[in-house]
């Protein structure tokens, strides 16, 4: 398991007035999100939920060809049986927490979204990539259900099940036709176009921000959580998870992985 010193695994900085942005800061694993991380992405946006200065949020990844791999496999599989169950059960909740934040959020996806990568994009209000913006759904391959309750809403259902069935990758440009990115930056730009966006969001009156999102998030069947929660049922019951050790094999018997550094 990596250890990141806490104080840097979220950077913060305000690029421009009404905007804080929140980069998560783990090049060395692809910034794949580890349980801290997430704890502390939760705890910066309830500070800036009370924050009157802060009216809109970016969300990007360190470095130019990651945005997030997604979560961190390392200290999944180092995790005991009943740690991993609890600390999917915190995860549920932290994104819930991040998905009905009541700010607006813009992902500035400048390179790979993997599983949670993608999740956490998804869940954001907007997406903004380019030409080298990539996004997957992995669950799938590895007898797992994620984003069912959300990704038919961004994309439609036939969209949704193509990418949710095949697990299979797609560019920036298709990611814009299909309505999973909401702006491209086609000189590649991600942070110039998400920060034009993002200062967009925070000229407009913050109360009507929140009121559209709230009324968004409770629209159609508004049963959004109930779906979200029984797709996390099934996850952990149904569909039995395996150990991380051994549905990610593969990864960990690459070289330089972290249980093959050699």
């Amino acid at each position: 398991m990596t250890v990141d010193d806490p104080s840097q695994v979220l950077l913060r900085d305000r690029p421009a007035p009404g905007v804080l942005r929140l980069t998560l800061n783990r090049p060395h694993v692809r910034n794949a999100i580890s349980l801290p991380q997430q704890r502390e992405l939760d705890r910066v946006l309830a500070e800036a939920a009370r924050d009157d200065e802060v009216r809109a949020v970016i969300v990007a990844g360190a470095g130019p060809d990651t945005f997030s791999a997604g979560y961190d496999l390392a200290e999944l599989a180092a995790m005991a049986p009943e740690e991993t169950t609890e600390g999917m059960l915190e995860r549920e909740e932290l994104l819930w927490r991040y998905l009905t934040f009541p700010k607006p959020i813009v992902a500035a996806v400048a390179g790979a979204a993997h599983g949670a990568g993608t999740i956490l994009a998804a869940c954001s209000d907007l997406r903004v990539g380019g030409p080298a913006t990539r996004f997957t759904v992995t669950a799938a391959r590895y007898g797992g259900a994620n984003l069912t309750w959300l990704l038919d809403s961004l994309v439609g259902a036939g969209q949704a099940r193509d990418l949710l069935m095949t697990s299979r990758t797609i560019g920036g440009d298709e990611a814009l036709r299909i309505g999973l990115l909401s702006r491209y930056a086609e000189d590649g730009d991600v942070a110039r176009a998400a920060l034009a966006a993002a200062v967009q969001l925070a000229g407009q009156p913050p109360e009507w921000l929140r009121a559209i999102k709230a009324l968004l998030l409770g629209g159609p069947g508004r049963e959004l959580r109930a779906r979200y929660d029984r797709e996390n049922t099934v996850s952990r019951t149904t569909l039995r998870p395996r150990p991380i050790a051994d549905l990610f094999a593969g990864f960990f018997s690459r070289p330089g992985s972290p249980r093959n550094p050699a």
